[in-house]
């Protein structure tokens, strides 16, 4: 099971999901930093395969970080 974190702009908090496969772990990192690399507001929704009932959500403009760990 990998785990991407996002750690928003001004805060402590970090969001985590999980992902059973690498492929789709680094799919959805990159996802990631398409979106926060851009510059059109846009939502970020994301759910977890570890707690299939896990949703987040999160504008692009908040997120400062995301991390990709073995976890």
């Amino acid at each position: 099971m990998l785990k991407l974190e996002i750690l928003l702009k001004n805060s402590n908090l970090m969001l985590a999901v999980h992902r059973k496969s690498e492929v789709d772990a680094n799919l959805l990192f990159e996802q990631i930093l398409a979106t926060i690399a851009g510059e059109k507001l846009q939502l970020l929704q994301l759910t977890c395969d570890r707690h299939p009932k896990t949703k987040i959500a999160v504008l692009n403009q908040h997120v400062a970080a995301v991390s990709l760990t073995d976890g």
